[in-house]
């Protein structure tokens, strides 16, 4: 009997564990999901806003170019602070001396773009010299081949930036769609920048970022504000779109996949119900100390005195271990604590659940029982008492003598009388006796 009780006080601490998870993953996740959703937005934002500031600081690269200092510099390859130039003219060629700007202009973009600056470069309009930082073996052939004419009609038509020192509050700048560099099958992005003079294309700057720069950006959100925002729009159950500024058709899509949200929360969930699950064991246990006593289990008398105090009807048992006093003398208090708490362990199995046990103190307990006749309270002492009596306590033959009241429209007081006196009687019959009087 024992044995099953404690199984379904197991499987009752279980099943309240995983109430408790399930309600804790439902509103985390519903929670996290809706923060989530809510940073999507400040997401695309913070892309806008990254993009602008690079288009931003290309831009200034346009004084620079426009006052930089000239050099006649015959056909051939040059290298000045790591930044290569390319010369093709079959006789000197005016150039423009762009290699500290250029290191600058790197500098201030990979403060915006951390190792996401794949190259800087700037051609004249006429191709006859370009700048690189760095000098790749792909972009010197390629550099090579160009005609006269192939920057304005490669990029600059292509991208409709031959008059864009038109523009006011427009764009005069572009963002190609992301692709796949020849010779170094780099994905990347191109920001193309046309410097113009009097109304003429001087120059083309074109800065080279990884694609993999809005994944940067999307991981340094997400780990700033611990969310799960991603960039795979194919495994997510809510997106939203952005259309990168200065681009066309540059459109991006973030999202949030519920597998995510899933990961994330079921920890905490798991965490939270065994908190609660040990607070609650914590404040039982805290409750028990306060309302049991820890020798018997019984109620202590502090806590249920004043329960007693507010009835009216009675059934009470008042128990008295019969010359517990020359145990202890004989045998030592040890032995006396053993026998009070088998006694009360005995007593505890033959009472209902509704019933209370009450220690009042040393020996003398209280059983306050409820819907109970004279009869069976007279029935119910007659039971404890043999049971006492039946076999030895701690190996010493135990005796009690009990003494009972049954008594409506009174008070406790009254009652406790009663009773007290009644156990008197079953004292000098001679103990191991149970006396139930009517009050």
């Amino acid at each position: 009997m024992n044995l099953m009780f404690a199984k379904k006080i197991k499987i009752t601490h279980i099943l309240l564990i995983l109430k408790v998870g399930m309600l804790a993953f439902f509103f985390l996740s519903i929670g996290y999901l809706s923060y989530n959703i809510l940073h999507t937005d400040r997401l695309l934002t913070a892309v806008e806003s990254r993009f602008n500031a690079l288009y931003s600081s290309v831009r200034r690269f346009g004084s620079y170019y426009n006052n930089a200092d000239h050099t006649v510099l015959p056909t051939g390859e040059y290298n000045h602070k790591d930044v290569g130039l390319l010369i093709k003219a079959n006789d000197g060629t005016d150039v423009k001396c762009l290699s500290c700007g250029i290191k600058k202009l790197r500098t201030q973009l990979e403060t915006i773009a951390p190792d996401n600056i794949w190259t800087i470069a700037v051609f004249d309009n006429q191709s006859a010299y370009g700048y690189f930082d760095p000098m790749r073996p792909e972009y010197r052939a390629a550099f090579k081949r160009y005609r006269k004419e192939d920057v304005m009609e490669r990029i600059v038509k292509a991208e409709g930036l031959d008059e864009t020192y038109r523009e006011f509050y427009g764009c005069n700048i572009r963002l190609s769609e992301p692709y796949e560099e020849s010779g170094t099958d780099k994905r990347i992005r191109s920001i193309f920048y046309p410097i113009h003079l009097q109304k003429k294309l001087d120059a083309l700057v074109v800065v080279d970022i990884k694609d993999s720069f809005i994944n940067t950006i999307i991981d340094q959100y997400n780990a700033q504000t611990g969310s799960v925002i991603n960039h795979d729009p194919a495994h997510s159950q809510y997106s939203r779109k952005l259309t990168l500024p200065c681009s066309d058709k540059g459109t991006i899509e973030v999202g949030i996949a519920y597998s995510d949200i899933v990961k994330m929360t079921w920890f905490p969930s798991v965490l939270i119900a065994l908190l609660y699950y040990g607070g609650v064991m914590l404040f039982r246990r805290n409750s028990h100390s306060l309302q049991k006593d820890k020798m018997t289990n019984f109620y202590r008398r502090d806590y249920y005195e004043p329960r007693l105090k507010k009835q009216t009807d009675f059934s009470l048992l008042i128990i008295d271990i019969d010359h517990f006093k020359s145990i202890n003398d004989t045998h030592g208090h040890k032995k006396g604590d053993d026998i009070i708490a088998k006694c009360a362990k005995r007593i505890l199995g033959l009472i209902r659940q509704d019933d209370a046990a009450i220690r009042w103190g040393g020996d003398e307990f209280i059983l306050s029982f409820t819907n109970m006749s004279p009869n069976k309270l007279a029935d119910k002492g007659e039971m404890i008492r043999a049971a006492i009596a039946a076999e030895p306590i701690a190996g010493l033959p135990v005796t009690i003598s009990v003494g009972g009241v049954y008594a409506q429209d009174t008070q406790f007081a009254q009652a406790y009388k009663t009773a007290d006196a009644a156990l008197y009687v079953s004292k000098r019959k001679g103990r191991n006796a149970v006396t139930v009087a009517q009050g």
